[in-house]
């Protein structure tokens, strides 16, 4: 598949890497009409003062991406799947549109030599050039045009600057009269800013291409340097008589415009649902991460607005903005001051909500702040006062990472990093959005002389070693906290033994394959080995819903007892309705006896789908005719921990698939809560219930999730990395019909319709039946039965493309 990325800035530097990253045999090409290699915007500054040259400033572009300067795209044709140039043309398969934003102007600037707007390298070699003997005159008070004034108020060659602003506020009309003076103070203390309120051009002269004279409303500016900082607007005027267009380029929440092979993001898109244009770094590279996703057919996922952060640096004084999706003009705003250390903390409120905050010198921590927004708590005023100088961590450096200067500090100190790039091993910090990158780089310079030069230099590898160490030393000593009486003998556990007549050596193998699948350090083998010792400490309810019982039976159907049948039989499943010895009431007594007595402390288990259609009555249990949906609820609402084992809990798997008449769907969904458990599989591994339970009955936490929250130990391995056919797939040896030659000599099984490059499980390396064998190895492909929706998307004997071309056929 080729990828074509229209576009050279930072959201299209960021698709191209991600792609070669998660898809390394995908051909991307970028296509620029800047005739510089990909740069950071954000560092123009650098460019004006001559602080840093254009190689300074570039992005690091995958060497596997290729570019294409100096090609200015005018036209697309969607039916031969080409973008033109001037003088190129460019094929693609999938179109992905990062074009960015072109600024405004008041009047015509394009052959005037001493008016300038501030957007690219050539705009900034302009200014360079064009302001020595000039009254510097900007437009616009927003962030772009106060880092430039900061930038040309250090400027020797500057002797003046005139601030023009059409309100009466720097920054945004709703910043508080006293942030706008501590900004003012900073910038007038060398005398060389004028700031002229509810002012704005009114006249001017022209002679020789170079405007003489400005008018005002309030004043005339002699031989002015003119510089628009007034806005921005979506670089789509090429894309117009292809696609559909209003300010930016529609797409929906894919990112996907009309044509199902063109995608936009960033300022260049505008999410048709929610009429958003990405404004932040942030939210370009969000939207960029749904289309890679939904173009490399990983998952369908959607953009979703979020808590935004925002940062204005200046020498003496910091702003930082936090702003949430819900925020509106409808507020009541909180004003914490303090003079002495000219700090300001503003917190715009609605409906006891916080939904904006603005700091200026602000000691608050940021990510506290973010999580207020996120969780949509209720806000305490007297909190917010008590905790006012929160932030002993220093000065915020990166917002992106929530990184401040004292953590910078820290590593540098403790690892010896000498910098930025040996900082990349510990911190995204200066590398997300790269607002921050020098000022990172900054803090690790002056932090060199902190540096003990007798410490020994430790590579990655050994620096890795110590965290892994470390860590698994904390959350041992956790587990003997959380389990003082965790010497226990084993006798109960060596009966147990004997009885299914399992050997210590079969018992101590167990326990290191689990202790290295997931991914936990060896220490652990014996800190597992007391958790196995405790199970029976953990009351578990096993609900079945809308399912075939298949994850049950993967417990109880094998030939020879194995040790995840022994687990079972110590921890506490009191109820089962597949297993429990009790039928009818006395069932229903012992349900509902746990709820009662072992409330927010029982694990809930449920296995399959939750029927939504006629209000849940496709599904009822038990005497009292509950249906599916009310007994999930019932037991789901004191649960210390609910998991969802197999595919139909997951979104309904096999019982949701089209038309789904019962109108089914998985327990996160049934419950509208994002914290379940997910242990996909049809059936599910046993080894992936029993390693979850025991990482929680251990720690009291559980092991990490990956975005539909299951275990990263059990499901971020791809199928077909691990896969033992995966040699016949690299030479290019498939099974064409079954039974074949290549059939019957183990090829690779993806013309077969295999779906295990696109799924995500242990199968390979765990397999079932106590390591016996696993659908592929037995001879037929993967259904990707882990994944999302996988009955309608991955159920067949056909490829993903075949599939696709008859969905579109259809």
């Amino acid at each position: 598949m080729r990828i074509v990325i229209i576009g050279g800035g930072i959201a299209a530097v960021y698709l191209a890497n991600h792609i070669k990253k998660l898809s390394p045999d995908t051909e991307v090409l970028m296509v620029s009409e800047e005739a510089f290699s990909p740069y950071d915007r954000i560092h123009l500054c650098a460019l004006v003062d001559d602080s840093a040259t254009i190689q300074d400033i570039s992005l690091t572009v995958d060497p596997g991406v290729q570019v294409a300067l100096n090609e200015k795209i005018i036209s697309i044709d969607k039916k031969s799947k080409r973008i033109f140039s001037e003088h190129s043309a460019f094929t693609y398969d999938k179109l992905i549109i990062a074009t960015g934003s072109v600024p405004q102007t008041l009047f015509d600037i394009t052959t005037l030599k001493n008016a300038a707007v501030f957007r690219n390298a050539n705009d900034c070699k302009k200014i360079s050039e064009g302001i020595d003997d000039r009254e510097v005159v900007i437009v616009g008070s927003g962030p772009i045009g106060l880092e430039l004034m900061e930038t040309l108020n250090k400027m020797p060659s500057v002797r003046h600057i005139t601030l023009l602003v059409r309100s009466d506020s720097l920054y945004d009309k709703m910043l508080s009269a006293q942030s706008k003076k501590v900004m003012e103070t900073c910038y007038f203390k060398n005398g060389k800013i004028t700031i002229s309120y509810e002012d704005e051009i009114v006249e001017k002269q022209i002679n020789n291409d170079e405007i003489t004279l400005l008018k005002t409303k309030k004043r005339e500016i002699k031989n002015p340097f003119l510089i628009f900082g007034v806005g921005i607007k979506p670089n789509i005027d090429f894309a117009r008589d292809a696609i559909a267009c209003d300010r930016g380029i529609l797409t929906n929440c894919k990112m996907q415009t009309e044509d199902k092979d063109i995608y936009a993001v960033g300022e260049a898109a505008q999410v048709k649902d929610i009429d958003f244009i990405a404004g932040h770094v942030k939210e370009c590279t969000l939207q960029a991460d749904v289309a890679i996703a939904n173009i490399l057919g990983l998952e369908e996922k959607e953009f979703r607005l979020e808590v935004m952060i925002d940062m204005l640096k200046i020498n003496d004084f910091d702003l930082i903005e936090v702003r949430s999706p819900y925020y509106s003009q409808n507020f009541e705003k909180i004003l914490i001051t303090s003079d002495k250390d000219h700090r300001i903390d503003e917190y715009f409120v609605e409906h006891d909500k916080l939904t904006r905050f603005i700091g200026v010198n602000t000691n608050v921590d940021i990510g506290y702040i973010e999580s207020i927004m996120k969780e949509s708590q209720n806000i305490d005023p007297s909190y917010l006062y008590q905790n006012r100088l929160i932030g002993e961590r220093g000065r915020l450096i990166c917002s992106c990472e929530h990184v401040y200067n004292q953590d910078i500090v820290d590593t540098v100190v403790t690892y010896g990093v000498e910098n930025l790039l040996e900082y990349g091993k510990f911190s995204q910090a200066g590398r997300v959005c790269g607002k921050c990158k020098k000022m990172v780089a900054d803090v690790i310079k002056g932090s060199q002389h902190l540096i003990d030069p007798n410490m020994p230099k430790k590579s990655a590898e050994d620096i890795e070693r110590e965290k892994e160490i470390a860590l698994a030393k904390k959350r041992i000593e956790k587990y003997n906290r959380l389990h003082p009486q965790n010497q226990l003998d084993s006798t109960q556990l060596s009966s147990s033994l004997a009885a299914f007549d399992i050997t210590t050596k079969e018992v101590n193998s167990w326990i290191s394959m689990v202790t290295a699948t997931m991914q936990l350090h060896p220490e652990y083998e014996g800190v597992i080995k007391d958790g196995i010792d405790n199970l029976n400490r953990l009351p578990i309810i096993w609900l079945e819903l809308a399912d075939c019982s298949g994850n049950s039976e993967a417990f109880i159907k094998s030939s020879h007892p194995g040790i995840a049948d022994l687990i079972f039989d110590y921890i506490s499943l009191d109820y089962h309705e597949l297993l429990m010895s009790a039928s009818g009431d006395q069932s229903e007594s012992v349900l509902e006896n746990i709820i009662k007595e072992q409330k927010g402390v029982y694990v809930l288990i449920v296995e399959g789908a939750i029927p939504m259609a006629m209000e849940g009555k496709y599904l009822r249990i038990g005497p009292k005719g509950e249906t599916g949906l009310e007994l999930l609820q019932k037991c789901a609402k004191d649960a210390a921990l609910i998991i969802s084992v197999g595919s139909c809990a997951l979104d309904g798997g096999v019982v949701a698939a089209a038309p789904n008449p019962t109108g089914a769907v998985g327990v996160s969904e049934a419950l509208g809560r994002d914290d379940i458990i997910n242990l996909p599989g049809c059936p599910v591994n046993p080894i992936n219930i029993v390693g979850t339970l025991l990482s929680y009955l251990m720690f009291e936490e559980l092991p990490a999730l990956d975005k539909f929250n299951r275990p990263l130990w059990a499901y971020e391995g791809r199928i077909h990395d691990n896969c033992e056919r995966r040699g016949h797939y690299e030479l290019g040896e498939f099974v064409q019909e079954w039974g074949d030659q290549g059939a019957q000599k183990g090829w690779c099984l993806f013309e077969m319709g295999c779906k295990g490059p696109y799924t995500h499980a242990n199968c390979p390396t765990m397999k079932f039946n106590q390591g016996t064998s696993w659908p592929i190895q037995a001879g037929h492909g993967c259904m990707g039965c882990v994944e999302m929706g996988f009955f309608d998307k991955y159920a067949t004997e056909r490829k993903i493309d075949e599939e696709k071309t008859d969905e579109v056929e259809k």
